[in-house]
């Protein structure tokens, strides 16, 4: 049995484990849903076990599944290991490099990555622009450009900046109206977290609200194209010459721009690379980021 056992057949039951249905997790995968449903057949006849019971709602881990996750959990963190232990002595300056970062730094990055895929051709540099936060300890990515108060555990890495937020509106919107007199853009889902969205609460709750958002990008257009103001990082709102910001970076409590590697492969040489060739290319725009690289408008918020 244990000879017909794959760690690619392991791997599905977990992300099976964690995702509840057959289409996340084929998603996650990049395969159809019946190919995930007959590995996971395959699975259970080479176990001789049913690890899941199939409901309308999804799958629900069997008394055999529950007992089987954490042993296949550790599997996984083994196999991870292994491969960042390998990854990491590689010193040569070619390979795969996985960044994430989030969607609003794009235009901060894009023609430094562009610069470093010249440099380094042999190189396959693979971004993925997105909020969501990637494991670097589950090999989602290789490395992170990320904010955050602290860098996560099982992470190492470099404080660029610090990050600052401000109020903005529309520059035709300040001009048609006082701009406390605006309602507000404010984040809600996730986004309700952010440390900018709680100053706000905290400071503006009873104020009126137009719509609440669940992404900068969404609050950059939505204050963009409507009366109304909202929060912004002002890496993002200082370099829109549509806004206006509406007074000095917000009185909450500060977070850094990060450039973060799991410890195993910051010394390989693609990733060590890449991480100089980033801190360079930030490094450059930190006035920018920490809210000091324009003008503040005198038509403040009570801030």
């Amino acid at each position: 049995m244990t000879a017909e056992l794959r760690w690619d057949d392991l791997r599905i039951f977990l992300l099976l484990a964690r995702t509840g249905t057959l289409t996340a997790a084929a998603e996650a995968l990049g395969v159809h849903a019946s190919t995930t449903h007959r590995r996971l057949s395959a699975l259970e006849a080479a176990l001789g076990a049913r690890l899941f019971d199939r409901t309308p709602a999804g799958l629900t881990l069997t008394a055999t599944g529950e007992a089987m996750r954490p042993l296949a959990a550790q599997v996984e963190d083994d196999v991870d290991a292994l491969l960042r232990a390998v990854s990491g002595r590689d010193q040569s300056p070619r390979g795969t490099v996985r960044l994430t970062a989030p969607e609003p730094l794009l235009p901060l990055l894009v023609d430094s990555l562009a610069t470093f895929r010249q440099r380094f051709p042999a190189v396959d540099l693979q971004v993925s622009f997105s909020d969501r936060f990637y494991d670097l300890s589950r090999r989602e990515a290789d490395v992170a450009v990320r904010p955050s108060a602290a860098p996560p555990e099982r992470a190492v890495g470099r404080r660029v900046s610090s990050v600052a937020w401000a109020a903005y509106a529309s520059a035709a919107s300040v001009g048609a109206q006082a701009a406390d007199a605006l309602p507000w853009a404010v984040y809600g889902d996730d986004m309700a977290r952010l440390a900018a969205a709680t100053w706000w609460h905290e400071s503006h709750s009873e104020d009126p609200v137009l719509m609440s958002v669940n992404s900068v990008s969404a609050m950059h257009r939505v204050v963009s194209c409507t009366p109304c103001r909202g929060l912004l990082p002002c890496f993002v709102g200082d370099r829109a010459a549509e806004l206006t910001r509406l007074g000095p970076p917000i009185a909450a409590p500060e977070s850094g721009l990060w450039i973060l590697v799991h410890p195993d492969l910051r010394r390989a040489t693609r990733v060590r690379s890449l991480l100089d060739h980033l801190w360079d290319a930030l490094v450059a725009q930190r006035r920018l980021l920490a809210g000091t690289g324009q003008p503040t408008d005198p038509r403040a918020l009570g801030q």
